[in-house]
């Protein structure tokens, strides 16, 4: 259920003052009392979750749990656990006598590598040895505009560090300003005293956390979600807790620094003298100060090597000052027909250079013209081998009944051509820690999958792939994958004479501890390994999935879509989704994938009956709710609370 007045006095007074009121007003629509179903399975996938509490003189500090995925899931819609059996922080972290105190607890659950985070602000129910219940209040899917994108491993030791005592203090010494100057990632918690927690995320440039002097830093404040969250709260009650953590690339760091301390904002600062006239605020012009009261140190329990795999291309600074662009233009250097209907595109950068990494599971948005001569970006799968920066491979479906854009790509597109595409983003990623993984494709869903298979066999790690097609004829990168996979590739034809299907109930007949499900392909394909994998009782943290959205479908009509909140009624074309509509009409709609996946766009449905066709929500999620970028509607009208 929505939240009624959502904000406080401290938030509706920045929005007022930012001139952004309005636009909080619509984005307050993603705030709601339970955690989408979507999330669920996001929640359980993370290694880590930010805590914000306050102890009993007032002070607000962060703190930072870290373990398996899985040591924080979700009972249900309201309930969250956090698994305390091991440690997951040090033993004198200021959160665990915060708990005692003073129930109040805001959580930011953010995963690094995709840029996709949501917070959740509830009370703390129980607190045992084994473990914390959270019972939840608000949550809402977050901006990722400056997340830094990085990829974590735990590393081989499986046992936590000894704990030691922390160290405190009061100035920062010079190891720690160190760590705050090369800092491009901070975690920040606020609180409001009738409203409870709150933890959020900001990211910078190198050092974009300002050192005044040993006990005061100033920070940037860039345009965000116009919802104002953290700097309400500072206005109301100006004390907050930062967290600052040393990100080893190679599990040589473990450090981190919790400050709590007040915070001021400071409005209408001139910063044009740093960079161009946009300054380094980015035109906002806001900044918020730090006045450290006091800080702890400790090592984390768990050895984690963090590696950056890009920088967020929204930063000002790093936009100006070092041309980072997300958007670069790469020459087809070679295409080649997979099938009759399948074509690989090999992708170089003009100068010859390297390409920016990714990981096994990244896709790319690729510009292409539809058949009106209007420009759209369309989202293919990385093949090739994750290890290989010459260049980046897609394959691209062909698609007589889409909306042009595959048509172009197979039409239109020639090797030496250029093409403009968005650096890699992995909504699909893999469990650097599986002993075993299950790779199951279907038609075009091979891609993802293929990439999937170079990463695993480099590293000689355990894994089978299941190739489904209705004809022999529709099996895509058939020879690559039999010499990377030797005998552990299985291929299905469906509908060949004498031809095997693909069993499921077998592939999936033993859930065991270690052992991670990738699936990719047609929404049936999907639905069909989360269904069954469900009835097996397969954890939902084990099963991974990714579709290529839905298709319009050749009997796909207008419908007209009625906003209870602000009164509008929207004209939805049959060619076009309703969530693109939404934006199209300056609707502020929280979204992402734009694929049916991650649940970002999912709303409550108030009157009509939703035609479901993603693959995130649940059955009873799908009762009162839907994914506005795929779904669409069973009838003429749709009424949703935005």
């Amino acid at each position: 259920m929505a939240i009624s007045n959502a904000f406080n006095e401290g938030e509706l007074a920045v929005q007022q003052r930012a001139g952004e009121a309005a636009m909080a007003l619509i984005n307050a629509g993603a705030i709601d009392k339970t955690i989408l179903g979507g999330a669920l399975r996001f929640i359980e996938q993370q290694p880590m979750v930010v805590i914000g509490s306050m102890d009993t003189a007032g002070k607000v500090w962060a703190s930072m749990l870290l373990g398996n995925p899985g040591f924080i899931r979700a009972l249900d819609n309201k309930t969250l656990e956090l698994d305390i059996s091991q440690p997951r922080s040090a033993e004198d972290d200021p959160l665990w006598s915060n708990l005692i105190e003073n129930p109040d607890v805001g959580l930011l659950v953010i995963e690094l590598g995709s840029r996709r985070r949501i917070r959740i602000n509830g009370h703390v129910r129980k607190v045992s040895t084994e473990c914390i219940i959270i019972d939840v209040e608000r949550a809402y899917p977050n901006c990722p505009k400056y997340i830094q994108r990085r990829d974590w491993k735990k590393l081989e030791a499986t046992e936590p560090h000894a704990t030691t005592a922390s160290t405190v203090g009061n100035e920062l010494n010079e190891t720690q300003k160190k760590l705050i100057k090369k800092a491009d990632t901070l975690f920040v918690t606020s609180a409001h005293p009738e409203h409870g927690v709150d933890a959020s995320h900001r990211g910078g440039h190198p050092g974009f956390a300002h050192i005044i002097n040993n006990r005061q830093l100033r920070i940037p404040d860039f345009a965000g979600n116009s919802m104002f969250n953290t700097l309400g709260n500072f206005t109301s009650y100006p004390y907050a807790g930062l967290i600052f953590i040393d990100f080893g690339s190679d599990g040589s760091g473990g450090r981190l620094l919790q400050l709590t301390g007040k915070a001021e904002i400071l409005w209408d600062i001139d910063d044009s003298q740093q960079l161009d006239s946009s300054g380094e605020t980015g035109g906002t012009r806001r900044y918020w100060q730090f006045d450290i009261t006091s800080w702890q140190e400790s090592r984390l329990p768990y050895g984690f090597a963090w590696e950056l795999l890009d920088e967020s291309p929204h930063i000002p600074k790093l936009k100006r000052a070092s041309n980072f662009d997300d958007t670069i233009s790469l020459q087809v250097e070679r295409i080649q027909e997979e099938t009759n209907r399948v074509k690989s595109f090999r992708l170089r950068a003009t100068d010859g250079n390297d390409l920016p990494a990714f990981l096994p599971g990244a896709h790319l948005q690729v510009m292409v013209k539809l058949p009106d001569g209007s420009e759209a970006k369309r989202h293919y799968s990385l093949v090739n081998n994750p290890n290989d920066r010459s260049s980046y491979e897609i394959g691209v479906l062909r698609e007589p009944e889409g909306r042009g854009g595959s048509r172009y790509m197979h039409e239109q597109v020639n090797e030496g051509d250029a093409l403009e595409i968005r650096l890699p983003k992995n909504d699909f990623r893999m469990v650097t820690t599986a002993e075993h993984s299950i790779l199951i494709a279907g038609g075009i869903g091979i891609t993802p999958i293929l990439s999937m298979m170079h990463s695993l066999s480099s590293k000689n790690d355990s894994f089978e792939m299941h190739y489904s097609a209705r004809k022999l004829s529709g099996f895509a990168f058939g020879d690559r994958i039999v010499q990377i996979a030797g005998d552990s590739a299985r291929f299905y034809a469906s509908k060949e004479v004498g031809g095997q299907r693909l069993n499921l109930k077998e592939i999936l007949a033993t859930p065991k501890p270690g052992v991670h499900v990738y699936a990719c392909g047609p929404i049936g394909l999907i639905n069909s390994v989360r269904d069954t994998a469900t009835a097996q009782g397969w954890p939902p943290s084990q099963i991974h999935f990714e579709s290529f959205g839905a298709q319009p479908m050749a009997d796909d009509k207008a419908i007209r879509v009625h906003l209870a909140k602000s009164r509008q009624t929207i004209t939805v074309p049959a060619e076009r989704s309703i969530l693109d509509s939404l934006l199209d009409a300056g609707v502020g709609v929280p979204h992402d994938c734009k694929r049916g996946e991650c649940s970002m766009c999912t709303t409550r449905v108030l009157a009509g009956e939703p035609d479901h066709r993603d693959v995130c929500l649940s059955p009873e999620d799908k009762t009162s709710s839907m994914c506005l970028c795929v779904s669409r509607a069973r009838g003429e009208d749709l009424q949703l609370d935005l």
